[in-house]
């Protein structure tokens, strides 16, 4: 019998350094090329033998073929932020940021490596460890998948670390959990001219603006109040300068689902209100809308179960929370579609140490509790569903 939580105690500090490692180099998607080259020196420094064959995936696996074969899965990239928070080991690469906690699975998962890696001999099965580049762009998922990595593997476990959750608390919980991410541009265009002389424009930014208030009707006029969904208007620009009536003006936004019809109807109605908008003004426009890369983050329930029974084994009742689904995007979705898969939420906020920024802020920290409690997250969920027959 493996303790986790002795196991975890004697590598915590190790853990903790080694985000903080990750924390101070973050690269952005696809670039991961230093990230992906310490976590080969980590496994090396274990004798843990891995793929990478592609990009900056970093694919390893510990135990035999004799049972099944489960698969752990973390994200490796970082964002175009630039780091406010003053800890002594802040980013030192300018404009990138570990705003989203990539930096804290990474070491978990190391951390669930080193433990599996110790009783490997009494494994019934093997571990797939994934440390997957481009999870921001959700191109990550797809590449793995793709180029085989998941083929034979019989169920998938993946987490992410939330600070509006309290560190020590879990959100493990079948069905929806994260969202579909559209995304749309539309490109307005009327006619430029003198601010003195406005009879003689096609003023972009008015319609800008109307456009820009009419999407508002739609999560509150057209989707059903009991189901989930956001548009949301995120980058606006028209104009040069404050003498100029505007010919040009572009609106970036969001769409965030779980169901494929709500999609389908909200993008229909986005193209609807923009075209009517705008010719109401006598402009035109022109709509680029990209669906989604992944689908929703739908957890299997008997892989929530694994993982609970699991989890309940190390952790005390009253570590388990529910939560309501999110409207962020995943694309450990796009495993789920491929295999059964479960996501689970570490809560990682700290108002009393000062980490209770959200994710993608330029302030984002976490309370480094939460790595540990990733690693044993990780080992509890491989240990049950390898016992499972």
């Amino acid at each position: 019998m493996i303790d986790i939580v002795v196991e975890t105690k004697l590598i915590a500090n190790y853990i903790k350094n080694l985000r903080k490692y990750f924390h101070m180099y973050p690269e952005l998607s696809m670039q991961e090329f230093k990230t992906s080259k310490k976590i080969q020196e980590e496994l090396k420094k274990i004798n843990v033998p891995y793929l990478n064959e592609v990009k900056t995936e970093v694919i390893a696996s510990i135990g035999n073929n004799q049972g099944r074969t489960i698969a752990l899965r973390c994200d490796m990239d970082g964002l175009k932020i630039t780091e406010n928070t003053g800890v002594p080991y802040a980013s030192i690469n300018k404009g990138i940021m570990h705003a989203c906690g990539h930096d804290a699975h990474m070491a978990s998962l190391i951390g669930a490596a080193i433990v599996l890696k110790k009783y490997e001999d009494l494994l019934p099965g093997k571990v797939l460890l994934i440390f997957q580049p481009s999870e921001e762009n959700a191109k990550g998922a797809k590449l793995i998948c793709e180029h085989g990595y998941l083929d034979n593997v019989d169920e998938i476990f993946g987490l992410h670390v939330f600070t509006d959750i309290d560190c020590g608390k879990l959100s493990i919980e079948s069905g929806a959990r994260m969202a579909a991410s559209d995304k749309f541009i539309i490109h307005i265009n009327g006619k430029a001219g003198h601010a003195g002389t406005p009879h003689q424009c096609i003023d972009a930014s008015l319609v800008c603006a109307a456009i820009l208030m009419n999407l508002q009707s739609i999560i509150s006029r057209e989707i059903d109040p009991l189901d989930n969904a956001v548009v949301t208007v995120g980058h606006i620009e028209s104009g040069s300068t404050h003498n100029i009536i505007s010919s040009k003006a572009v609106i970036e936004g969001t769409v965030r689902t779980f169901s494929v019809s709500t999609a389908k109807h909200i993008k229909a109605s986005i193209e609807r209100i923009s075209y009517a908008t705008a010719l109401s003004y006598g402009a035109t426009v022109n709509i680029d809308y990209e669906s989604s890369a992944h689908p929703a983050v739908i957890n299997d329930i008997n892989v929530v179960n694994t993982a609970l029974n699991g989890a309940k084994k190390i952790f005390t009742d009253n570590t388990f929370i529910k939560t309501p689904p999110i409207m962020l995007g995943e694309d450990f979705s796009i495993y789920q579609k491929k295999i059964p898969g479960a996501f689970a939420f570490v809560g990682s906020g700290n108002d009393e140490i000062g980490c209770d920024h959200p994710n993608h802020s330029e302030k984002f920290n976490i309370d480094e509790k939460s790595v540990i409690i990733g690693t044993q997250l990780y080992l509890a969920y491989a240990l049950e569903a390898l016992s499972k027959t």
